[in-house]
């Protein structure tokens, strides 16, 4: 037996896992690679290339080189590749550099002799080459024209994943490159990308092509002149109608970043004719002609998408400016002024439309700001308001971006409060409903970070108060809107001034709820004569009182909680036929008696909800129950009216009953008016193309796998919550004493807040009932969903049946009222089961039909779940 050397040095870890690599690709012939068994040796090996030192890697580095090269060749999968090429420049980057030249080459040669018939082997080689270009594409810029000649090769395989990898091939030479390669290969690669890529019929290829002009952009466009920039800014303005959503994205940076080049010359990297460069052009009104227009002149199905969209590319666009050009953050505010141009001349814009500008204004502009350009960008808003080209629409916006920028900042600066009263102010007189409520939420929030002006506010603010409900008991004719207008402004801060008090640091003046609640009774007993200021006079009581009762601890107004109590008996307590006689306006009542419920429903969660049924919470319970039983009574004699253009208002006040009764603790309360509720809320299910879908999945699902979809979350909360916003022009403003504040204003139209709540006491008013009415409720679901299956509006019925359903198990579950029978049980999974077998449903509505059996597993004894396990398991 051959003795081993003396001076024989022993394999490393690196060495062992080239000798295993060269014996699987020895062997390739006989038995093909295991892609596993690949996988696994790759990722040791590329541990062991970071681990092992210099000498040691130059001894095998050839071998390894070869034997990776060969493994490419002989074609893999995608993990694969991926492994084989970081491995190939690992090595190359730690071991001896000079093979970058040969091995580039030799990929080079092979491609350009490769034929179609080889796809996985092209894939692999093209990826490797690319990893190279990335890390030492400095170094191999003269082979730039031949590997775009590769890449327009390989754009013309059937096989989408060759075509991607073409160009990101691409992506990774022109990065790796810089500008410093000859001009005609950046050329060409321009032409592959514009003419093949982004319209290619393959998404993944499409967004290839996306991030290829994104880095075109990054490394100053060489090549490229104003035409072919705007080319491309116009391709990407194309992709934004794009229907996948990654591909939008994507094409929305891109177009962010080539705005921001063509915009600044300097960045450009410079063309040479002759020996001499030739000099980089500005292209002029670029914002104007590729971001605003395109937003304003949006419309169709993909309305929405291009502005989320143009939305992002502006925030790319000042993100690009700013931290790589370097512009100074002060010159944010000009591209700020641009940007609310979309929102100018518009008297009432799409609630998306808001939402979009909101989102580029706090995250492009002020988000980027240091603080004493805050406090500049602050008063410049200020000053703005008070221009006369200043819109109700770009009004809310300014106002809404006050209120972030005083809460980010934590002070109110000096030079602000001296325009205050002319801006803020002065717009709690304004004519648009929506601007008073923003301008009250402004000053909220400007009082939450300077809580001494409180005191001072609300004392001004109840003292305006009285002196115009005396000035509006005066018909002034002209001037009387006017001051309806103010008194309802003036109204409204002080309900939102009260919400916060309680949670001051300074607390609140002790006589503040004893006189807000006069000034309410007061304006409730006795107002105005003229009937359409005695309409705001109430309105603006109701929601001073529910903004009392919200807010204050409950103590405060115990004493006086019968005295409370006694004020919804006026429009609530008498004979509906008395009350309907003396109404001559009736969509102005229902939306104060909206406003009576909504104060109303804060009264139920602060005096009966919060005790467990106590004696005292039962006998201020009785008189709710009247109060509501009146409600619908009202609804139900002003829907057989069928008067015109009440429809509106009407669901809006059928929402609030709906609300208020989810409010009571227990359901069986009011068992006494169940049949009437239920004859509302089972709407959907008998005139099913008369509602919307519902949108309550978003809180009905487990947020914990929430990574199934929908609305998947991402890196940043606010662009999911653009992303998830729909927004409706006729949309509930936002309320001054919620803690939270919706992001953007108008979320959820009437109509779609009306079947959400409809579903939702649907399922608690299900979970109420006994067998044979559960059953009678479960068949009807079942009709429906069997009439309308061939209906456009099939899948709003899916999605409102889930609701439905999951809402009542939901129910069940809190309630635990009689145990479910078997064929309960068993119709409920059949439905559930229906909607799973369905090709064409939504990711929300597979996640609530597979949450719903879950919940069924719950609900129902053992004997029921085995039997559903093994049903599922069978199909």
């Amino acid at each position: 037996m051959a003795k081993r050397g003396a001076d024989a040095i022993p394999l490393s870890r690196f060495g062992v896992l080239v000798a295993q690599l060269e014996s699987i690709v020895a062997s390739a012939a006989q038995q093909p690679p295991d892609p596993l068994l690949c996988f696994d040796l790759l990722s040791a090996l590329v541990a062991a290339i970071d681990e092992e030192p210099k000498e040691s890697i130059q001894l095998s580095q050839r071998k390894c080189e070869d034997a990776l090269y060969s493994l490419l060749i002989l074609g893999a999968r995608r993990p694969v590749r991926r492994l084989a090429s970081l491995a190939m420049g690992m090595i190359i980057a730690k071991g001896d550099g000079i093979s970058i030249y040969s091995r580039a080459s030799s990929l080079q040669g092979w491609l350009a002799d490769s034929k179609r018939s080889e796809p996985l082997s092209c894939a692999g080689a093209a990826q490797c080459l690319g990893e190279l270009y990335r890390l030492f594409g400095h170094r191999i810029t003269s082979g730039l024209i031949e590997t775009t000649n590769i890449a327009a090769k390989l754009m013309k395989f059937h096989e989408e994943f060759v075509r991607q990898e073409a160009l990101l091939l691409l992506v990774n030479a022109l990065e790796g490159s810089g500008g410093s390669g000859a001009f005609a290969a950046y050329s060409e690669a321009f032409r592959i990308i514009v003419r093949v890529g982004v319209s290619d019929k393959s998404f993944i290829v499409r967004l290839a092509a996306a991030r290829c002009l994104k880095t075109f952009a990054s490394i100053g466009g060489p090549g490229l002149g104003i035409t072919e920039l705007e080319n491309s800014i116009y391709c990407c303005v194309k992709g934004l109608e794009d229907n996948v959503s990654s591909v939008r994205d994507a094409f929305a940076e891109a177009l962010g970043a080539l705005l921001a080049l063509a915009m600044n010359p300097d960045a450009q990297v410079k063309r040479r004719g002759k020996g001499q460069q030739i000099p980089a052009k500005k292209m002029e009104d670029g914002l104007q002609k590729h971001l605003i227009l395109p937003f304003i002149k949006a419309s169709g199905a993909n309305a929405k998408n291009l502005r989320v969209g143009l939305a992002l590319s502006w925030v790319f666009f000042l993100q690009v400016i700013h931290l790589k050009y370097h512009f100074p953050d002060g010159e944010l505010q000009n591209y700020a002024l641009q940007a609310m141009e979309i929102l100018q001349g518009n008297g009432s814009p799409d609630p998306h439309t808001l939402a979009c500008v909101l989102y580029i204004l706090r995250v492009g502009v002020a988000d980027q700001m240091i603080e004493p350009t805050k406090r500049n960008f602050l008063v410049l808003l200020g000053q703005k308001l008070e221009s006369s080209d200043c819109s109700p629409p770009m009004m809310v916006a300014i106002l809404r971006v006050l209120s972030y920028l005083l809460t980010s900042l934590g002070e109110v600066p000096a030079e602000f409060k001296v325009i205050l009263d002319d801006t803020i102010v002065s717009s709690l007189s304004h004519s648009s409903l929506h601007v008073r409520v923003e301008a009250a939420l402004t000053l909220r929030a400007l009082a939450e970070v300077d809580p001494t002006c409180v005191g001072g506010l609300i004392s001004y603010g109840v003292a305006t108060l009285q002196a115009l409900r005396e000035s509006v008991s005066f018909d002034k004719g002209n001037n009387l809107q006017l001051e309806l207008n103010s008194l309802h402004g003036q109204a409204t801060i002080l309900a939102a001034l009260v919400a916060i008090s309680p949670k001051l640091l300074l607390g609140y003046p002790s006589r503040l709820p004893k006189s807000v609640f006069e000034v309410s009774k007061k304006m409730l007993s006795v107002f105005s004569r003229n009937p359409v200021a005695a309409i705001v006079e109430r309105e603006a009581s109701w929601l001073l009182l529910a903004s009392l009762i919200a807010s204050m601890p409950k103590e405060e107004l115990e004493d006086q909680v019968f005295d409370v109590l006694l004020l919804w008996a006026g429009p609530f307590a008498g004979t509906v036929e008395s009350y309907l006689r003396h109404i001559q306006d009736w969509i102005s009542e229902l939306r104060v008696l909206s406003v009576a419920l909504e104060a109303l429903t804060a009264f139920i969660r602060s005096f009966i909800s919060s005790t467990v049924p106590s004696v005292n919470g039962g006998i201020l319970l009785h008189p709710v129950l009247a109060y509501l039983s009146g409600a619908l009574s009202i609804r139900s004699s002003l829907s057989s009216k069928q008067l015109p253009n009440i429809k509106p208002a009407l669901d809006l006040f059928t929402t609030r009953i709906l609300m208020a009764y989810q409010s009571i603790f227990d359901p069986m309360a009011y068992i006494s008016e169940h049949a009437q509720i239920l004859q509302i809320c089972s709407s959907p299910f008998s005139d099913p193309s008369g509602f919307e879908e519902s949108s309550c999945l978003r809180f009905l699902l487990d947020k914990r796998d929430a990574c199934l979809g929908p609305w998947k979350p991402g890196r940043d909360w606010f662009e999911d919550e653009l992303r998830a916003f729909d927004g409706s022009k006729d949309g509930i403003l936002p309320c001054v004493w919620d803690k939270e504040v919706c992001s953007f204003p108008q979320p959820e139209s009437i109509s779609k807040m009306l079947v959400n709540q409809m579903l939702l006491c649907f399922g608690t008013i299900f979970a109420c009932q006994d067998n044979d009415g559960k059953l009678l409720l479960l068949k009807q679901i079942d009709q429906c969903l069997k009439a309308v299956k061939k209906q456009s509006w099939y899948r709003n019925c899916i999605t409102n049946a889930c609701v439905g359903l999951l809402s009542g198990l939901k129910a069940v579950l809190s309630l635990r009222p009689q145990s479910l029978s078997t064929e309960i049980l068993s119709s409920i999974q059949s439905m559930f089961q229906c909607v799973l077998a369905e090709t064409d449903i939504s990711g929300a509505q597979r996640r609530a039909a597979s949450e719903g059996l879950g919940l069924l597993a719950r609900v129902g004894n053992d004997v029921f779940t085995a039997r559903m396990t093994r049903s599922l398991l069978g199909s």
